[in-house]
């Protein structure tokens, strides 16, 4: 099992990285930052936070900012701008 130490040292650099993409304009630049957060995560056998996992496409990296989103027989579907694909998110009455 992995150091707590190194685990709560990615999780750092993964929600710094995560941030730092949303906050650039440069969408190459937020592609990078994506794949780095995957790899740490990946390499530490660590899960990231749902919530993250949500904020971009898995299909191109590149977070989601100028996104259409429908909610169509209890799914949540979201269009990716830049390679369009389409996720489907379940649509729970109660989050659990």
């Amino acid at each position: 099992m992995k150091d707590r130490m190194l685990i709560n040292i990615s999780l750092e650099r993964i929600n710094t990285l995560f941030s730092e993409a949303m906050k650039t304009d440069n969408i190459e630049l937020s592609r990078r930052y994506i794949k780095i957060m995957e790899k740490i995560g990946m390499r530490m056998n660590i899960t990231v936070d749902k919530n993250i996992k949500r904020m971009y496409c898995k299909i191109c990296k590149t977070p989601y900012r100028n996104i259409s989103v429908k909610v169509k027989n209890k799914m949540v579907l979201i269009h990716c701008p830049y390679c369009g694909n389409i996720r489907r998110i379940p649509l729970d009455k109660e989050e659990k």
